[in-house]
């Protein structure tokens, strides 16, 4: 009588198992879970054919205890829904997973205390990594990463004196590019909306604005921040209060494409020619910008170039290669329709 299959559920298949009817060394087999770059990909499909045929399942926290080495990387994101973190997720994990690195996601929802909770558990599964937005981080959380010593990076935002590693975007040249390009083409009383305004990357922003303004001799005296997400309401309502304050308006910031677009909506309802009437740009856009009417100029940045850079950035500190402490990967000033006078 042969040998009865065992059941998926019992736990009981072993690494050992997978090795011996693959034909191969359980190193391999290990070595093919962990790292599976440093195995042929005929020899990978091999192993995972036996692994989904045994129904075995890795013992990934023995494994870490064993070696004294973790696999998983944990990533907090304010929120999945806004492009800087939808589109950061695929790519990191994208990277991680070929290196053998499994995601840790939570979501903190641009509460410091919330990410100080997922972090303390995070931590209990002793991650080989953390990856945080943004630098504004309660005293707990310094105290937990300094305590876990391990790898840290900070992406989205550069900052100049950063306390761990640290990969982003400039939001203060942004800001004051965009705005020194109204100028440039001949705009003059510029206003600025802007979500978020209790974070940091939204306050750098809107400096930049304002530090544009002041270089040229113009007062930057028309602004509107709330602390509420971007939307296009905010866009078609913060525009109408800011003409109420000042008809002679004729350019405008805004801190996210969906405020960018609501503002344009205002424009079509007011039946104001943009741009002649009034100019729009938005200081973080992506095709949507492109098919807007008419077409939005608009400062890019490469969120899923971002996420593979932060990946392999915190990969070669763990694995103890020498790396930069800040990189900025830089934007791209996509001049459109909405400014084009000139």
């Amino acid at each position: 009588m042969s040998e009865p299959r065992k059941r998926r559920s019992t736990g009981k298949v072993t690494l050992a198992d997978v090795a011996k009817k693959a034909g191969v060394g359980s190193m391999t087999v290990s070595r093919a879970l962990r790292t599976p770059d440093q195995v042929s990909e005929k020899l990978r499909e091999k192993i995972q054919q036996v692994i989904d045929e045994l129904g075995y399942i890795p013992n990934k926290a023995a494994g870490a205890l064993a070696s004294a080495e973790s696999y998983s990387i944990a990533l907090i994101v304010p929120s999945l829904l806004e492009k800087s973190c939808s589109m950061f997720i695929p790519s990191f994990q994208h990277r991680l997973n070929k290196a053998g690195y499994q995601l840790l996601l939570g979501y903190s929802d641009y509460s410091v205390d919330k990410e100080e909770t997922l972090l303390s558990t995070f931590l209990e599964s002793r991650p080989s990594g953390v990856v945080l937005f943004g630098g504004e981080h309660s005293k707990r959380t310094h105290q937990l990463l300094d305590s876990a010593n391990i790898a840290v990076l900070e992406i989205s935002e550069i900052t100049s004196k950063p306390d761990f590693l640290n990969l982003g975007v400039d939001h203060f040249d942004i800001g004051k590019t965009c705005t020194k390009h109204l100028i440039e083409q001949g705009f003059s009383n510029v206003g600025f909306i802007g979500a978020r305004g209790e974070h940091a990357s939204l306050q750098r922003k809107l400096h930049g604005w304002q530090s544009a303004m002041i270089d040229n001799y113009l007062a930057p005296d028309h602004f509107i921040t709330t602390h509420e997400a971007p939307s296009s309401q905010l866009g078609a309502e913060g525009l109408a209060r800011l003409l109420l304050r000042d008809s002679t308006l004729n350019a405008l910031v805004c801190s996210h494409e969906e405020i960018a677009i609501g503002a344009l909506f205002e424009c079509h309802r007011r039946v104001l020619k943009v741009p002649t009437d009034i100019a729009i740009i938005c200081l973080e856009g992506s095709t949507m910008a492109e098919h807007a009417y008419p077409s939005l100029t608009s400062a890019e940045i490469d969120y899923e170039h971002m996420g593979t850079r932060a990946a392999e950035k915190l990969i070669n500190k763990i694995k103890g290669e020498p790396v930069d402490t800040i990189t900025d990967i830089g934007f791209k000033l996509t001049r459109r329709a909405s400014t084009a006078i000139n």
